[in-house]
Parts: C-alpha cells; structure tokens; sequence
C-alpha cells in the first residue's frame, strides 16, 4: 500500500516540481548531517510540549487507536507533542473536518514519512518546508488530494505547477496558519513576494531567532560566510542533566546555584555551518 502511493506520488504532477536541482540540494543539505541539525532538534524537542485549543483528548484517543499519532508514549502517560507531532496532528483535525476517513489519512501520513528510514526524522520532506516556512517565512501550502495524497510545497512551485501541467482538485492546508496559531506572539506570517533564495544556513539561523528562546546569540563569519553559531538557552531547574547533555553534541552547561540548590541552567548550543551552503 505504502509502495503504491509512493510511486504514485513520484508521478504526479504536482510532486514533480519537488525534484529539481535547486530543491534537491537544499533538502541534501538540511539532512546532510541531521544528528548535529539544531533545528531539526528544535522541531522535534517534546519538551516544548506544544498545547492545542480545539482538539479534546477524546479526538486524540480516537487517532491513536487508529494508529494515525505519530508520537510514542510510555502506557498511559501524557502525551508529549513537540512541533512536528502538532503540526501532524493539525493536519488531521483539518482533513477530518472536511469528511476525510481513515484509509485517505493513513494514504497522507505514509505520504508525508516518506524516506523518514533514510533521514531519521518522522516526516522529513513536512519538516524541511517546516524549517524554511519559519526561517524564511515561505508561504507553504500542503496538497491534499482525493485519495489522501498529501505533498507539501512552496507558493512558488505550486504556481509553476498550475501553469505547465495539470494538478488534479485538492484541498489546501495552509501550513503557515498553523505555525502561526502555534507561536501567536511571534510574527511567523508568510512573505508573499518573489521569492528570494535562501540557504540552509540563513533559513536555520532564521528559525533560531524566531522559536529557538535564546537569550544571546552569536554569529561568527570567516571569508564572508557564516561559519559559527552560539546561543545561549536557559533551562527549567527541574530537568535533569543527563537529558541536557544527550540532546545536543557541542554545547556548554553551566548552573546557577543558590542556598544549594540549582535555580537555573544555562546551556550553549554551539552550531558549525555547512560549508558551501550560504548565499553568494
């Protein structure tokens, strides 16, 4: 099942604008060393815990019997959804609303996992659009079509798609919206004018500056290119060290201690960019 909608979604129109170069080595990059990707562990991190207004636990219950939640729990513990989870989870709300049943939204999840063996994330092409719709503020649209197809893409390759090949009807999930809802004191609305290219680097030093609650930042260029970032995160007392230091690889910790006992924790994440990946 999972095979066939794969190739289907290789043959499609729509999907086929996804594929050239200039996406190809974009998305190459944001994954090239994904275990060290700041982003993708900001995205990913359900520490953040992301709360919904309009979804009950009940609709929750509900798509984890049928097995449609991505995020994993430990018996009947709370559930944790970092951004990626509740963006999922969005997504589903919004296509139940609009009388999608059960096989057309399992069809948009294994769509959306798409090469997540090889990349290591749930649904690595939703998270790339997801990186530049905050760094960049991309106007992204999510294609949803009548057999749950789901396929993400910028206003830019939408619009070359209508204009040189046909797109079969869809809905659209407007994925801005969503962050949007999900982060309302930060400014994340979609710039809709001609877009200009933006590097893996910039979207992810972008993306930093809006949702990565640094209390400092630091940039270093060599040769006119960014070639280091720092930033300086506090942290909740309660969470353990341990945890602290499996999260990021480079990073610095240092504690506030008083009447002996620790108040804060102030930690470093230290960030090389990918050499090659900025503009010119």
């Amino acid at each position: 099942m999972a095979l066939q909608k794969q190739n289907k979604a290789q043959e499609n129109s729509t999907v086929a604008v996804h594929r050239k170069e200039a996406f190809d080595i974009g998305y190459k990059d944001y994954f090239k060393d994904i275990a060290n990707n700041k982003i993708s562990q900001i995205l990913n991190n359900k520490e953040r815990n992301v709360k919904f207004e309009n979804i009950t636990y009940r609709q929750l219950n509900s798509w984890e019997k049928e097995g449609l939640l991505t995020n994993e729990r430990e018996d009947r513990s709370w559930r944790r959804f970092s951004i990626m989870d509740a963006i999922w989870v969005k997504v589903i709300q919004e296509l139940r609303e609009f009388g999608m049943g059960w096989e057309q939204i399992k069809v948009a999840k294994q769509s959306l996992e798409w090469e997540n063996d090889a990349y290591k994330v749930s649904m690595p092409v939703l998270e790339f659009y997801t990186a530049f719709a905050i760094g960049s503020k991309m106007p992204v649209l999510l294609l949803v079509f009548k057999d749950g197809l789901c396929v993400p893409a910028n206003l830019t390759q939408y619009k070359v798609a209508r204009e040189f090949s046909e797109v079969e009807n869809h809905l659209q999930i407007n994925l801005n919206a969503i962050l949007q809802a999900f982060f309302p004191n930060v400014d994340l609305k979609p710039k809709y004018k001609p877009e200009i290219p933006v590097s893996v680097n910039e979207m992810e030093l972008l993306a930093y500056l809006r949702i990565g609650d640094f209390e400092k930042i630091t940039v270093k260029f060599n040769g006119g290119e960014m070639e280091k970032f720092e930033g300086v995160q506090r942290l909740k007392a309660k969470q353990r060290i341990e945890e602290i230091i499996r999260e990021h690889k480079y990073q610095d910790i240092q504690l506030k201690v008083e009447d002996g006992g620790v108040t804060a924790i102030f930690k470093t994440i230290k960030k090389k960019f990918t050499k090659g990946s900025n503009p010119k």
